[in-house]
């Protein structure tokens, strides 16, 4: 699992990307009465008596059919954190992040079917059109790209945890020449809850919260009335 960089001129899609594609999820599963039901996760419990193998494959099917949500992402690198809102409804994602170099809020709106992005900062009521090819890059931007580039195979049940009151399954997953990493995933639907990698001797935690499956109302992914848009093209290099 390679680690998320960000994304060039100021396309702060930067808790995200972070991770690891390969880390995404938690799933639900019944679960002891002494289990903690605060929002730290605990050290998982060691009862592997149930088949998780098509339990997982179940998760991962619910968590990737999801097409509709919102939710807040927050990563944790060391003693940094970042927080970042994002919305998603079919070809398109919008999502924010609090930018002290930009002075305010960074929002960025993907639209995938259209192929463009558009970088909007609102305190001074522009933004930046490019191409959605300028700002590909490895990595993902919701979690069902996460749970896509997961490999059942390569994951270790390893016991049973609560989140946020929402029960998960926990899992181990082994990648070579990779750091070890450890997802909580969510039953009820297979969204993504809590991720961990430790690579190069440095733990990152991800968290989903406030998740929200439905009713996302299209204007989210409009600019406001008034926005001043401009275009940007990478510039041609001169032919040798």
């Amino acid at each position: 699992m390679e680690l998320k960089k960000n994304l060039p001129l100021t396309l702060c899609l930067l808790a995200l990307f972070l991770f690891t594609a390969v880390l995404a999820g938690c799933g639900t599963a019944p679960q002891d009465s002494s289990a903690p039901t605060d929002k730290q996760a605990a050290t998982p419990s060691s009862d592997k008596s149930s088949d998780s193998e098509p339990v997982l494959k179940d998760l991962l099917g619910k968590g990737k059919a999801i097409s509709e949500m919102s939710f807040d992402c927050e990563t944790q690198v060391g003693e940094q954190k970042i927080l970042v809102k994002t919305w998603m409804k079919g070809e398109k994602l919008r999502n924010e992040v609090e930018s002290p170099e930009a002075d305010g809020k960074i929002i960025n709106i993907i639209d995938n079917a259209a192929g463009v992005v558009y970088v909007y900062q609102p305190e001074q009521k522009m933004a930046t059109k490019m191409d959605i090819s300028m700002a590909q890059q490895d990595g993902s931007s919701s979690p069902q790209e996460d749970l896509e580039a997961m490999n059942p195979e390569k994951m270790k049940y390893v016991g049973k945890d609560t989140i946020d009151g929402k029960r998960c399954l926990v899992y181990e997953i082994t990648e070579d020449n990779v750091g070890t990493s450890k997802v909580w995933l969510w039953e009820e639907n297979g969204i993504p809850l809590r991720m961990e990698v430790i690579s190069d001797g440095e733990k990152m935690v991800m968290e989903y919260r406030n998740i929200k499956v439905g009713g996302i109302p299209d204007s989210m992914f409009e600019l406001p009335a008034g926005t001043q848009i401009m275009e940007f093209n990478m510039p041609t290099m001169p032919t040798p």
